[in-house]
């Protein structure tokens, strides 16, 4: 089966268990099974993991990746933009209330800062089967891009055991993700004015200033700091190596030989 077409079908079975959850009423309680399961785990995984969802450090595995597949640079800034926009328009307009405005504080764990609003869909959720499903349409290798897909899920899941999400938002986010990262693929694919130099240079420049600002990111979570620092460190000197440099070079010897003439 082609990779979209899998990740196509992955996203389907998460939309069909979240109708199944909401429709028989097990999101509270399911919630419940979760949260105390993690819990049995070390707090620093579940906020490392849910750093890696975190929008600026997916950011920086994108600079990463797409130093070395240029093409992604183009499918990552659609991905930001459509992401953006349905995520957050979804937020701000169903405003439905997280497990901190529901349920008994003393009920469930909460690891980090205590979220009330917005709850779906999970932002962080997406962010993370977005980048992972993006990652799994472009690297080669099929294990490490199951890899990546399982990085993912284990980071949308940690929205769950810190505290901050139903499953329902976190299994809407993750579709809603994959399958965003499907229809970027297949527009940079279709379209030719998508895969414009322009547009991959903005992106490149765009992704360098965000994950140099991963470096003084305040996530609200513990233990986060040194992989922050490591994401944003090896991001920054991939891009320095793979993109900025080589493209100095060039603008260099352009200026040079124009000199010449």
């Amino acid at each position: 089966m082609q990779r979209p077409a899998t990740l196509t079908l992955l996203a389907t079975a998460l939309l069909a268990a979240a109708v199944t959850i909401w429709l028989s009423g097990w999101n509270q309680s399911m919630f419940l099974v979760l949260n105390h399961a993690g819990h049995a785990l070390p707090d620093a995984l579940w906020s490392n993991l849910t750093l890696v969802a975190d929008t600026l450090f997916a950011v920086a595995v994108l600079l990463i990746a797409a130093s070395f597949r240029p093409i992604m640079f183009n499918q990552a800034l659609l991905l930001l933009l459509l992401g953006g926009l349905l995520v957050h328009g979804f937020k701000q307009g169903l405003d439905v209330l997280r497990p901190a405005a529901v349920l008994d504080r003393d009920s469930f764990y909460i690891i980090g800062q205590v979220l009330k609003n917005h709850s779906f869909p999970s932002g962080h959720s997406f962010t993370a089967m977005s980048c992972a499903a993006l990652l799994f349409l472009n690297i080669p290798r099929r294990t490490t891009a199951w890899l990546m897909l399982l990085i993912g899920a284990a980071a949308a899941l940690s929205r769950a055991m810190v505290g901050a999400h139903w499953p329902l938002d976190i299994l809407v986010g993750s579709a809603a993700g994959m399958l965003t990262a499907v229809f970027c693929v297949y527009l940079t694919t279709r379209f030719r004015w998508l895969r414009g130099h322009g547009m991959k240079l903005f992106t490149v420049f765009l992704l360098t200033l965000a994950s140099a600002a991963l470096i003084w990111h305040e996530d609200g979570y513990p233990h986060t700091d040194l992989l922050a620092l490591i994401a944003a460190v090896s991001a920054l000197l991939t891009a320095a190596v793979r993109v900025w440099l080589p493209l100095l070079r060039m603008t260099f010897q352009a200026n040079s030989v124009s000199g010449a003439e």
